[in-house]
């Protein structure tokens, strides 16, 4: 089953992510912080070096169009797997980038707090992130970003993502051209304990039944086995009644007989208008009834 998405549209290249074998479930993206500092207050980091590199010197651009993180640096990440998740089309139809890696990057940033203005350090973990070599920069997903719970506030001057709480997990710039946003990072090569996760979360239950169309636990069952990428399905010890299944397996009384007849010819009508799924043989789509009472 070939799928094809549409994941950046530009005025001078569009990239195309297409696979080939089998379909990939799509996740809910994860985002979250894992270590958070102020540097300026914490008693632990006030006037001792940097840990790491204070020169960001890692962007990835924002955009509104990738339906996950790319990277084309395999030496980005901490942790990857190695595939066949499928190609990237660019301008040059002949000569499509392919997705190779997809894995965990940790990454060192500044947040802006628009609240009280005070700048604090985070290290933060993306996954998925797919490894593309070809691509000439870093893209982040902001679909897969609010995805993941956090919620977005932009300016002029910028923009944030913060969590369910309000707290911000993510400051976004504009970069010398003004209209365009990065996130200036430093590229972390070892694995942090617990870093702040902007992670993509596998849906569950109620999410795959409702998404694929209501479908049976049975059937649900063979989705780990049969979709790349998919985890298997947490069942839950006790399931609400789904109001959509319901309805659907509910049938129409008929109604109720009426002894009362019209005493004249065309005196009372019954009408029914009904569309038909495919055309007939004489191409016709709909048929209506009339039926003198």
């Amino acid at each position: 089953m070939a799928v094809t998405r549409n994941f950046v549209a530009s005025s001078s290249v569009i990239y195309m992510a297409q696979c080939d074998d089998k379909f990939v479930l799509p996740t809910l993206p994860i985002a979250e912080n894992l270590q958070r500092c102020d540097r300026a207050l914490c008693t632990t980091c006030k006037g001792k070096e940097v840990l790491y590199s204070c020169f960001y010197n890692d962007e990835w651009f924002l955009n509104s169009g990738a339906f996950a993180h790319f990277t084309p640096f395999e030496s980005d990440f901490v942790s990857m797997t190695q595939g066949n998740y499928g190609h990237v089309e660019i301008a040059n139809s002949k000569a499509p980038l392919f997705m190779v890696f997809v894995g965990t990057v940790l990454i060192e940033h500044e947040i802006i707090d628009p609240k009280d203005r005070i700048t604090r350090t985070a290290i933060s973990k993306l996954w998925p992130v797919y490894c593309v070599p070809g691509m000439t920069m870093r893209l982040l997903s902001i679909g897969q970003l609010l995805q993941s719970g956090l919620s977005i506030e932009g300016t002029m001057d910028g923009s944030t993502f913060c969590d369910s709480s309000g707290n911000a997990v993510l400051s976004v710039l504009p970069n010398l051209w003004g209209s365009i946003q990065v996130v200036r990072t430093y590229i972390i090569k070892n694995n942090v304990p617990n870093p702040v996760s902007l992670v993509t979360r596998h849906p569950d239950y109620e999410t795959i039944h409702c998404c694929l169309g209501h479908i049976s636990d049975e059937a649900m069952r063979y989705i780990s086995d049969n979709v790349e990428g998919a985890e298997k399905t947490c069942f839950p010890n006790k399931k609400h009644i789904c109001h959509s299944c319901t309805l659907g397996k509910l049938y129409q009384h008929s109604f109720p007989e009426n002894p009362k007849r019209s005493s004249e010819t065309l005196g009372l009508i019954h009408s029914d208008l009904l569309e038909l799924l495919t055309l007939s043989y004489s191409k016709y789509k709909w048929v209506i009834t009339f039926l003198d009472d």
